[in-house]
């Protein structure tokens, strides 16, 4: 019974110390996760490799260094942030290395690949060494210290391992207890991976903010002058985006004349005033810089206090004290390390007392880049702006002539209808002025005849006689009045300037530019022979428009009407039955007036007629049309009466231009 006592008090002692290990297991692991789910940012990844590495301590692991690794499948790389105990201190260290550099890291590929928990090398002797020098060289981490054996331990999870390094084999127990550290790690990972995210996304909207910023400032430059207020732009930038600098600013490129326009800042961000350097200066800064600008390359190089004194005395010389005062109101660096960044137009420049071309700060300069390119959007904006000034001025002169030029073409376009009109109107008062003459030579007789009966005392027949001069004089004013009348509509016609709206006979209108337009042809061309047509409508009446306006728009369209049935019969044979004829006729609508304006002609092409109310189109052959006829009468009937006017057409059976005038 004693014995047996004795036994089941052993067996509790047993559970009683195992679940104390659990206990110590379990706190240890609460402690990394803890600390791994408060992470904020990547960089703390590091924080969760120094608690690990405190943790196994707490458990009494014999491990020597600890690190958690991720993966960069892609590149067949690992990123490691290692933790281990230093002289007196606590050593944290990043380092990111390949991973066929050693086999260390090559077993890490085929335990994966067999999906093993966990792998382990041992190296003892110079194989430890050999293997912290690679680390070393590869990885940009310090030389740890050695122990004559190592035993490298690697415990995965989904993205990554954690690796540990002792100086004596780990139990089957402390084994175990990593594994759960990995699958820890493994759950937590994927809190890591939302973090990245989450600061990458962040990151980005503020790096898009700024260059954004830097669009619209730059998009809203005028002048050159305007150009000296981004310097103190894009300090603040750079500051917001986090890039190390301790100067900047902007280098244009001047092919044309050679030189080098450099908008700089102050240390504090304030803008200097505007050097204008030549490309053959004495200086690497320039002379390197824009052969790398021409190439598209990025320059650097290194200043001491001396260069950077050198440099800007001889800017001095170049005539600019103010630049030089600006400068050497501050200290010069003891270093300064200058990057020029090349975008289309220049040169992004940035300082600092270190230089960013390195590996360690590819992410600088990508994101320099990034900045150099937004500028050079933004500023082809701001040339174009320049250009588009200038070339607005150059336009402003050019509309003021084409204007006058256009103002003379309109005058021209009257004065030719005016000629067309010339031999019309020289018949149509021909007729009132033989009426006049002949009446006037019958009242004479008339006359003659009276004072010879009033001598003779026959005052009945003389008064008889007197009556018929009296009707002879009606009839003398009457046709007066009618050539005054086409004389008034002659002057109208030609007139220049706007002319206020009338009520106007349309029917009256039409016939008169008829005959007009008839006779005019007539005179000119012996051999021309149309029919025309009347179809008026009575009640049609008076409509306010003006009348001179209205009147050339008619004589366009009949004018056009007429030369196109004479075109199409001198196309045909002489004995065929075809009859040119033009018609035109009025119509009362609910909303005002239309006229129509129709011919037999061979009708306008489709592939033209959207072109025919285009100023300077014609279909006619050079000399005989200005091109201004079918525009000018489109203004007039749009613009000028807020109607409309409309083609049909039909090939080989002739064209109707439709007016229609509102009331």
């Amino acid at each position: 019974m004693g014995t047996q006592s004795h036994s089941e008090v052993d067996s509790l002692k047993e559970q009683l110390r195992l679940k104390t290990r659990e206990l110590e297991i379990e706190k240890s692991l609460e402690q990394v996760r803890t600390r791994a789910l408060a992470m904020t940012r990547s960089s703390e990844l590091s924080e969760s490799s120094s608690v690990l590495f405190q943790q196994l301590k707490q458990l009494r692991i014999p491990v020597v260094r600890a690190s958690v690794g991720i993966f960069d499948d892609p590149n067949g790389a690992v990123e490691l942030w290692t933790t281990f105990s230093g002289h007196d201190e606590e050593v944290k260290m990043l380092s990111y290395v390949n991973l066929l550099i050693h086999p260390v890291l090559k077993k890490t590929i085929t335990a994966r690949k067999e999906e093993r928990p966990y792998c382990c090398t041992i190296l003892t002797g110079e194989e430890v060494q050999q293997f912290y020098e690679v680390i070393a060289t590869y990885g940009g981490a310090p030389l740890a210290t050695t122990f004559p054996k190592e035993y490298f331990y690697s415990f995965f999870f989904s993205a990554g391992m954690l690796n540990v390094t002792s100086t004596q084999e780990l139990t089957e127990e402390e084994c175990q207890i990593m594994i759960r550290f990995a699958v820890v790690f493994g759950l937590i990972f994927t809190r890591f991976l939302d973090l990245q995210r989450s600061e990458e996304n962040a990151r980005n909207a503020s790096q898009e903010a700024s260059l954004n910023r830097i669009r619209v400032a730059i998009a809203t430059m005028r002048n050159r002058n305007d150009l000296e207020k981004i310097t103190p732009l894009i300090w603040k930038e750079l500051k917001e985006l986090g890039v190390p600098f301790i100067r900047c600013g902007v280098f244009i490129m001047d092919d044309n004349q050679r030189l080098v326009h450099t908008f700089l800042s102050t240390p504090d961000g304030k803008a200097i005033a505007v050097n204008h350097l030549p490309y053959d200066m004495p200086f690497t800064l320039i002379s390197e810089g824009v052969a790398c600008w021409h190439r598209n390359e990025l320059y650097a190089e290194d200043w001491d206090a001396d260069a950077f004194n050198r440099f800007w005395d001889y800017v001095t010389k170049l005539g600019d004290q103010h630049s030089e005062l600006q400068h050497k109101s501050e200290q010069a660096p003891e270093h300064l390390s200058l990057h020029l960044i090349p975008f289309l137009q220049g040169m992004l420049y940035v300082g600092n007392t270190f230089r960013l071309d390195n590996a360690f700060e590819v992410d600088v300069i990508d994101l320099l880049k990034s900045v150099a390119e937004a500028f050079s959007t933004a500023y082809a904006r701001y040339e174009d702006f320049i250009k588009l000034e200038n070339a607005k001025l150059q336009v402003e002169t050019a509309l003021n002539d084409l204007k006058l030029a256009q103002d003379q073409l309109v005058h021209a376009e009257k004065m030719a209808s005016l000629g067309e009109l010339t031999a019309g109107i020289a018949h149509e008062i021909q007729n009132p002025l033989n009426f006049v003459n002949n009446f006037a030579e019958v009242s004479k007789e008339l006359l003659s005849e009276m004072k010879i009966e009033l001598d003779l005392g026959n005052h009945t027949e003389a008064r008889t006689l007197a009556e018929s001069v009296i009707e002879n004089l009606d009839k003398i004013h009457h046709h007066g009045k009618r050539a005054d009348g086409i004389i008034k509509g002659m002057l109208q016609h030609s007139r220049s300037g706007s002319n206020q709206k009338e009520l106007t006979d349309i029917n009256a209108l039409a016939e008169e530019y008829l005959r007009l337009t008839y006779h005019g042809l007539r005179a000119k061309d012996k051999s021309f022979n149309a029919s025309f047509k009347t179809d008026f409508d009575l009640n049609a009446g008076k409509i306010k428009i003006i009348r001179q306006d209205i009147g050339r728009v008619i004589l366009n369209l009949l004018t056009n009407a007429f030369y196109a049935v004479t075109e199409r019969k001198a196309m045909i044979a002489p004995d065929s039955k075809y009859e040119p004829t033009v018609s035109i006729s009025t119509k009362r609508v609910p909303a005002g007036i239309e006229i129509h304006v129709k011919d037999n002609g061979n009708g306008i092409p489709q592939k033209v007629l959207s072109k025919i109310f285009q100023p300077f189109f014609t279909t006619k052959p050079s000399g005989q049309g200005t091109g201004l006829g079918l525009s000018l009468s489109y203004d007039i009937i749009t613009k000028g009466h807020g109607g409309e006017i409309r083609v049909d057409t039909s090939d080989g059976k002739g064209t109707d231009f439709l007016v229609q005038l509102p009331d």
